[in-house]
């Protein structure tokens, strides 16, 4: 039987207080995220709900903290409170409020840890994608959207709102977007690069602010190494796609060597591929579990006739 709109709400409301308090296991993780997939509205409750929380922790201060000095755990009566009464009663309680306060800034910090790959609905209805070790900060009022990557890569989905400007900045460039989805990456010893999926962006250099900013469009990808000016290149769909496997837990390489291959590995794995200098320029094309870099070698080592020793949280290729 088709669920109800208010049955969805509901649902919805459970699964944004158990992520925000933190309380999920794998398998429930695995389990909401089967959830978000299954029925294109839950998506859209789920951002509602995210949205009804955030409004709602900007209440008068003094009432929340009032109220929750009388249990032990303040942050969680306090989201327990926002959801308890359902998504439409709170909703109704934040507008109420937030209609008598001043416009504020609302600030939050999501990461990822080695390894890990995380879905955030913010606010405003856009998405974010965390890529592992991945660390952004996310400052919203009721004029802008800012978000820092501070370390990492992420996807953008950018809910449309063209009196809200979506702006990310990542080192020394500032990425703007209305409604479009792009990836933005900033790794060590690495130009801050831009990927766009769908939709235009324009980028910017904060200490060149006067200069004519860079679009980028659909199947482009902006570079922008430090101290030299943006570039731009075309990217065939097979690459984006490549690119992006990185969501489903995939690690794309196209003719890649196995140097580059343990390199980008060591980004998901305390688990280090050690590659002997005299094959490490040996080049290897596939679909890899990113999470499984013993098996990449393995599998590598099969294909280009190599041998492979495991010992421990090292493996060696030679």
């Amino acid at each position: 039987m088709a669920q109800k709109n208010r049955e969805i709400d509901d649902l919805a409301a459970d699964w944004v207080t158990k992520r925000d308090l933190g309380v999920l296991t794998p398998a429930q993780e695995a389990q909401f995220q089967d959830w978000l997939a299954a029925d294109a509205r839950h998506l859209g409750a789920y951002g509602r709900a995210e949205a009804v929380l955030s409004r709602v922790e900007r209440l008068n201060v003094h009432t929340l903290d009032r109220v929750s000095s009388q249990t032990a755990h303040p942050s969680a009566w306090k989201r327990r409170f926002v959801l308890a009464g359902g998504i439409a009663a709170s909703l109704a309680i934040a507008l109420g409020v937030t209609l008598q306060r001043p416009d504020k800034v609302q600030e939050r910090i999501f990461s990822t840890a080695i390894g890990q790959i995380r879905e955030v609905v913010l606010a405003d209805g856009s998405v974010v994608f965390l890529n592992t070790n991945t660390e952004i900060r996310v400052r919203f009022s009721e004029k802008f959207r800012d978000i820092s990557l501070l370390r990492g890569e992420a996807q953008f989905d950018v809910a449309k709102n063209k009196n809200r400007p979506f702006i990310v900045t990542a080192g020394n460039t500032r990425i703007r977007a209305v409604g479009t989805s792009f990836t933005v990456s900033m790794l060590p010893k690495k130009p801050i690069q831009i990927l766009v999926k769908e939709g235009v962006v324009e980028l910017q250099r904060a200490d060149a602010s006067t200069a004519m900013p860079v679009r980028a469009g659909a199947n482009i990808q902006a570079i922008a190494p430090a101290g030299a000016p943006i570039v731009t290149v075309a990217v065939p769909d097979d690459k984006l796609a490549r690119d992006l496997a990185w969501q489903r837990g995939r690690i794309a390489l196209d003719n890649q060597s196995l140097e580059d291959a343990a390199d980008e590995f060591a980004r998901y794995s305390e688990v280090r591929i050690i590659v002997d200098p005299a094959v490490s320029d040996r080049t290897i094309t596939g679909l890899f579990a990113s999470n499984d870099p013993v098996a990449f070698a393995k599998a590598a080592a099969l294909v280009l006739k190599l041998r492979v020793e495991v010992r421990g949280s090292t493996v060696r290729i030679f």
